[in-house]
């Protein structure tokens, strides 16, 4: 699927920004007219176009505000949010403009928060000598006295916290679920203040959060989802496999072995495993150069793995593996996958098919639906519906 730019890159970033208009966190043609002024392949274009919609949408939303249109302004934030987001998602880690708009898409977020009627928590999960941040929304007929089924739901490889309302939160609200929405090392905050970098042991920080839950009276521990995005959908099997206290796992999309999963993509990088560490960074620094999606992902990972060369990032993915891990799930899975992924190829979701034996159900997104790519980005309702079907009848939970 194709928006507007003919780089991948370009096409599914845009097309990922606009999915999040069915909880208000974009328009359609606000994001459309942004894209006619970008320079393609152009990160400092992106950057500067969507930084410009994203201070004009939040000016708009304090003046909503100040005339006191709740729900106008409200629905601007979240515009406005995800706009800032969307901006600095190019960026080196290092550009000091990259924690600028992480500073005001956090802002606007949370100014929407302030005006929505349901229940909502700003948290922070004990975390070895620190916290992990977190959103705790309630059920839209919250009682902090009843137990209810609670998703608890995690990013990847480029996630913010924030992004995760319009992808989880909200339609877990909707559906009459909790949803605790949480940080992991490597992400939001935790990378870019706390300087805690991504690490592929899930389950310790995962586990922190289970411990978090498991102390509150409105959480039904019989009922407890992990929902994992993009690289979500390997650290939320691998945390189960760890946790027998998750309860059904859904991956939004799989990842069964990161790094054999970047080669399938892209075939090209295999010619590095027999090159001296020297020879590789030098033909990675020329690659990128011509890929704008391999630049970004490089340089990607060496912000949030913590690494300082370029062939290091690669070397780092294949501790990234769910091999003889996720045999060791109990519960529930789902897995799911867009027929035209290009982060992820069919036979990584094959194998961890193969490799659990725990009650699992495969969807597979087609492009007769819009629903191909990658986090099934164009068609988030339909995933949404798939999704919650799935943990209603697993729960045997079929709120009004």
């Amino acid at each position: 699927m194709k928006l507007y730019f003919n780089d991948q890159a370009f096409s599914f970033e845009l097309l990922r920004a606009v999915s999040y208009s069915r909880y208000h966190g974009a328009s359609i043609g606000e994001a459309l007219a942004t894209a006619a002024r970008i320079k393609e392949g152009d990160f400092n274009s992106w950057y500067e176009e969507f930084s410009k919609t994203a201070e004009k949408t939040a000016a708009r939303a304090e003046k909503c505000l100040e005339g006191k249109h709740k729900t106008s302004a409200k629905e601007a934030f979240l515009r406005a949010h995800n706009y800032y987001r969307t901006a600095e998602f190019f960026l080196d880690g290092t550009d000091p403009r990259r924690m600028q708009n992480f500073t005001k898409s956090v802002d606007t977020f949370e100014k929407a928060m302030k005006l929505f009627k349901t229940h909502y928590e700003i948290v922070e999960i004990p975390y070895q000598d620190t916290y992990l941040k977190g959103y705790f929304f309630g059920s839209h007929d919250y009682d902090p006295k009843k137990p209810k089924p609670t998703l608890m739901a995690i990013g990847g490889y480029d996630s913010t916290l924030q992004e995760l309302y319009f992808c989880a939160a909200a339609p877990a609200i909707d559906r009459g679920y909790n949803c605790l929405i949480f940080e992991l090392p490597g992400q939001g905050q935790a990378l870019r203040t706390q300087n805690l970098i991504m690490r592929h042991d899930t389950e310790v920080p995962v586990g922190a959060a289970v411990d978090f839950i498991s102390k509150r009276i409105d959480v039904d521990m019989n009922a407890v989802a992990l929902f994992g995005m993009s690289l979500g959908g390997y650290f939320a099997p691998r945390a189960a496999a760890f946790d027998d206290r998750i309860k059904a796992v859904v991956t939004f999309n799989v990842f069964y072995d990161t790094y054999e999963s970047t080669l399938n993509q892209n075939p090209q990088l295999k010619m590095l495993e027999t090159m001296p560490n020297e020879k590789k960074e030098a033909l990675l620094a020329m690659a990128e150069e011509k890929n704008p999606s391999l630049r970004w992902m490089i340089n990607n990972g060496i912000w949030v793995m913590g690494l300082k060369h370029r062939y290091e990032v690669f070397e780092e993915m294949k501790n990234y593996t769910l091999r003889g891990i996720a045999d060791k799930i109990k519960c529930p899975v789902l897995l799911t996958i867009g027929e035209a992924d290009h982060f992820v190829s069919e036979d990584q979701l094959q194998q961890l098919t193969d490799s659990i034996k725990s009650p699992k159900t495969v969807y597979r997104f087609t492009r007769e639906d819009g629903a191909e790519e990658h986090c099934q980005e164009g068609n988030h309702e339909l995933f949404h519906q798939v999704m919650f079907d799935w943990m209603d009848d697993v729960f045997k939970y079929y709120p009004e």
